[in-house]
């Protein structure tokens, strides 16, 4: 197992006026500069899961303070249930995807439409491998919180804070603009396009982890990301895909199918011609 590649970083933006700590690391705010504690809180934040087990049991991060869920634990993989009850187990803060919303209530995940198809074979999927427990925990999720790191103020949400559920906005948008002042927090923390990014938005940082389970960077690592002692970080590592494939094999859909799931784990796309 390779130790997890440090994709990039960043820090809060610097406080207006000058800091005078003798630590010159980048305090989150103003007011957080006055006196330097020793606190020291260490965040893993996850993402987009995806029934993928043997990803999420292979994170290296052993050693945290809080494990932050940013949704969609099911559909697409073959592990749905192991991995609700290790997100039950192990997370501190969870938020609700489209997927585990879809998997709760029955309903459409609304997916872009080249995933519907396999949406919908392996939403089929989740809902039979499922408990009513699983089921009940996906549907009560909340769908966006605000949690406090210090004097950090985080934003949860899958998606994005006026769409929580379903919205899509990549790294470059310029819409992020508009979402960071209704979240009005020092960080933004979203995931459901399954790409990392840390990007600063005027005095907020917004970041995406990326996917755990299903990565569209093109390459096969599973993605994540550490908040520790005021800094976010972007990591990627590798994890047994081929226990994974094995799994897929198993899952009682369409050998088409079961073909497209897999080259989706490996390369973040799904193969040429397959249809909605």
């Amino acid at each position: 197992m390779m130790t997890p590649d440090e994709v990039s970083s960043g820090g809060l933006p610097p406080a207006r006026k000058p800091c005078q700590n003798l630590d010159r690391s980048i305090c989150s705010r103003t007011r957080a500069c006055a006196v330097r504690t020793e606190v020291f809180v260490k965040v893993v934040i996850i993402s987009d899961i995806h029934g993928n087990l043997s990803a999420l049991e292979a994170l290296p991060e052993k050693d945290f303070d809080q494990l932050w869920c940013i949704g969609d634990l099911v559909d697409y993989g073959p592990c749905p249930h192991e991995v609700v009850r290790w997100v039950k187990r192990t997370a501190t803060i969870t938020v609700r995807g489209n997927h585990d919303h879809a998997a709760g209530l029955s309903v459409d995940p609304q997916c872009s439409p080249p995933y519907k198809h396999l949406a919908a074979e392996t939403l089929r999927y989740t809902q039979t491998i499922c408990t009513e427990e699983d089921l009940r925990f996906l549907r009560n999720l909340e769908i966006q919180l605000e949690t406090n790191v210090d004097a950090t103020r985080f934003y949860l949400v899958h998606a994005t804070p006026t769409d929580p559920l379903f919205g899509y906005c990549p790294e470059n948008s310029d819409r992020w603009e508009n979402q960071v002042e209704w979240a009005g927090s020092d960080v933004l923390v979203v995931g459901h396009t399954h790409t990392p990014f840390i990007r600063h938005v005027g005095e907020t940082i917004v970041v995406n982890p990326g996917s755990l389970g299903q990565p569209k960077t093109g390459r096969p690592l599973a993605c994540y990301a550490v908040w520790a002692d005021g800094h976010l970080s972007l990591k990627e590592y590798e994890y047994p895909i081929e226990n994974t494939i094995r799994q897929i094999r198993t899952m009682p859909i369409t050998e088409e199918d079961q073909d497209a799931l897999i080259v989706v784990l490996k390369t973040g796309f799904l193969p040429a011609g397959t249809s909605a």
